[in-house]
């Protein structure tokens, strides 16, 4: 698993209270999917294997006290915490806190922090959100299970260019983290001799449409 359901919620592009138990039976799943389809599956498993160990994460308390090395959530992002006063919130505080490495090669952490992460988040949350929501009229609006936050009545037609548009930007992002996957082969592990579609395993593929199917 490299992102946690926290951080899909808060970078996938949908409203914060969204509920993360609709995420963790997919999480998983729909992270390979996205290297099957788009990258290589080849790469997942190297990447896997580069991955940070941060051990237990905790969302962060400004009244708890914490421990050298200890790892929090805040904003859908891990820190750790590596000074003497834990109180003050991770993101506003580079001395005591910083933000946690995903990988532990370099060059990998600049592709997860500037592509990788958001795209995983989008398309986790994008594929969570069938189960997490119910057809609650003959014209197909929708609404979350949980607050029965939603849509107004519109037809199916009308929510399928919506999610097409979502399924625009996701394909817009994967397209820009491949032109810099393929600017900087010569730095990134894991990239680098790995046969497939394409000279360098990288899928290629064209936009085609979203789909959304009710519960």
């Amino acid at each position: 698993m490299f992102i946690l359901p926290e951080s899909v919620v808060f970078f996938g592009g949908g409203k914060l209270n969204f509920e993360t138990k609709w995420i963790g039976s997919i999480l998983d799943s729909e992270e390979y999917a996205f290297f099957e389809e788009h990258l290589n599956p080849s790469i997942y498993d190297c990447l896997e294997s580069k991955i940070e160990p941060c051990g237990i994460v905790s969302m962060w308390e400004s009244c708890k006290t914490y421990m050298i090395g200890d790892y929090v959530l805040y904003n859908g992002l891990v820190y750790k915490f590596i000074g003497t006063d834990s109180t003050t919130p991770p993101c506003n505080d580079s001395i005591n806190w910083e933000k946690a490495k995903r990988f532990v090669d370099d060059n990998l952490n600049k592709l997860w922090d500037r592509h990788l992460m958001t795209i995983l988040a989008t398309k986790i949350y994008m594929a969570a959100i069938p189960a997490a929501t119910y057809q609650v009229s003959a014209v197909g609006a929708t609404a979350l299970t949980d607050t029965n936050d939603g849509l107004r009545g519109v037809t199916k037609s009308e929510i399928s260019f919506l999610m097409d548009s979502l399924g625009q930007r996701f394909y817009n992002k994967v397209q820009h983290m491949k032109n810099y996957i393929s600017n900087n082969l010569d730095t990134l592990t894991c990239f680098d001799n790995i046969g497939g579609c394409g000279d360098n395993g990288i899928r290629n593929e064209k936009k085609g449409s979203t789909k959304i199917y009710f519960l």
